[in-house]
């Protein structure tokens, strides 16, 4: 076996390890958001259900904008992360390509890899890997939903007859507050667009050692 084919083989390999690992990390990243998130709108909820009721043990509207302030703030955290992690992803994507395009030739990397792992040619909404894809516009339409919830809440408080006089200001603070996380992840996604189109443009460089 001569020394190119040894290279091929053992970059085959590492390729098969990394992307077993890829997807298992993958998995665990999937399964502690899932827990998150439900036990996140499970409190949310319950707070939300037991806010302004006549009974012994509720919440007062205060407690509802401070609940839904923290709720979007995490989500919004969640988002970034998301954004975060499947750009590595999708760079190291580029970078594994640029391997095998240097170590194979095209009609050899069409056999082998496919289009599978090719990061090439992807649009402002799926840029990401799938699975973090999936995850940040998850988290962004779980912003506008809580975000459309507190005008819920705030038309059944008036429609029980009470008053906001005592809690417009911080009403419109965290109203602000949402409108500004949901712009925010929005232009998040758009700044890492652009970072995905110039690895497009420019080219992911490859690290020395695995090129020599």
């Amino acid at each position: 076996m001569t020394e190119n084919e040894n290279c091929k083989e053992t970059l085959e390999n590492h390729l098969h390890k990394q992307y077993a690992e890829n997807d298992n990390n993958r998995i665990g990243v999937f399964t502690s958001f899932i827990i998150g998130i439900v036990a996140l709108f499970g409190f949310y909820g319950y707070v939300f259900v037991n806010t302004n009721k006549r009974e012994y043990w509720n919440f007062d509207i205060q407690e509802f904008l401070l609940m839904s302030f923290v709720t979007i703030g995490i989500l919004f955290f969640l988002a970034i992360l998301s954004l975060s992690f499947g750009y590595s992803l999708r760079r190291d994507h580029f970078i594994v390509f640029n391997i095998r395009k240097k170590r194979y030739n095209n009609a050899e990397v069409e056999e082998i890899f496919g289009k599978i792992y090719d990061p090439h040619g992807k649009n402002f909404f799926d840029f990401l890997p799938d699975l973090y894809n999936l995850f940040y516009w998850l988290f962004l339409s779980s912003e506008i939903f809580i975000f459309i919830t507190i005008f819920i809440k705030i038309y059944d408080f008036k429609n029980n007859g009470s008053k906001l006089c005592n809690c417009i200001i911080i009403l419109h603070i965290i109203l602000l507050f949402h409108i500004i996380l949901i712009m925010l992840t929005i232009i998040f996604r758009y700044y890492y667009y652009r970072k995905y189109t110039n690895n497009i443009t420019q080219g992911c460089q490859i690290p020395k050692h695995l090129t020599t």
